[in-house]
């Protein structure tokens, strides 16, 4: 491969943007390496997309903290690496996951979406595509209970042909995990810290299913 074709498309500590438009999306979780499809429908996000996809391709994922517009103060970046124009007017992107961001303050833009002023400095890690050491296995088959009990399918043939980099984002990603959840997955301060935040999540909620099912018997 080119190497300056390469550099193209890649993102690293002195590319990353000082400020982003944010998408502010209730109960979904971006992580650095994961990727997120979205279907973009309303006005000002496609408005917000197409500025984007002017500049840098890249948005600012981040959840709602309350129903007040107040949102959280950590998200992550995403960079579009696709996107297909609908006949009904849509847009429907992919994103990757690059890195978190910490949010100091947003301006509403005349388009309607908000424009954010971020710092990732303390996230530079998240650009590390080194493969952390996980028992895999152990993992999936945590995923694979809690999915069970949530009457959900995971598949497992999928998950065989991911890095372990991938794995963790991706698994997280697409758990039914409630919002607080969810923020403290992303707020995890690194990679190991994650891995334990994950495993603390599953335990607890296999664990209250379990519970749950042993008080309803004996009532």
């Amino acid at each position: 491969m080119d190497e300056n074709i390469k550099k193209l498309f890649e993102v690293d500590a002195d590319n990353l943007p000082s400020s982003v438009p944010i998408f502010p999306l209730d109960n979904v979780l971006l992580l650095p390496f994961g990727k997120l499809p979205l279907n973009i429908f309303e006005e000002r996000y496609i408005k917000m997309t197409l500025d984007s996809l002017k500049k840098n391709r890249m948005i600012g994922i981040i959840q709602p903290k309350s129903n007040n517009n107040e949102l959280f103060q950590m998200g992550c970046i995403g960079k579009i690496t696709s996107y297909i124009e609908t006949p009904d007017y849509r847009l429907v992107l992919n994103l990757e996951g690059v890195c978190r961001f910490v949010l100091h303050e947003r301006n509403l833009t005349p388009q309607g979406y908000y424009q954010a002023s971020i710092d990732c400095q303390d996230y530079y890690e998240d650009l590390n595509n080194m493969e952390p050491s996980l028992d895999r296995k152990d993992l999936i088959q945590k995923y694979t209970n809690f999915f069970k009990m949530k009457k959900l399918d995971i598949d497992k043939e999928v998950l065989s042909e991911t890095s372990n980099l991938q794995l963790l984002s991706t698994l997280a990603m697409l758990a039914p995990f409630n919002k607080i959840d969810k923020q403290a997955i992303l707020e995890s301060p690194n990679i190991l810290s994650r891995i334990n935040t994950l495993n603390s999540i599953l335990d607890l909620n296999t664990f209250q299913v379990v519970s749950n099912k042993s008080t309803s018997q004996l009532n």
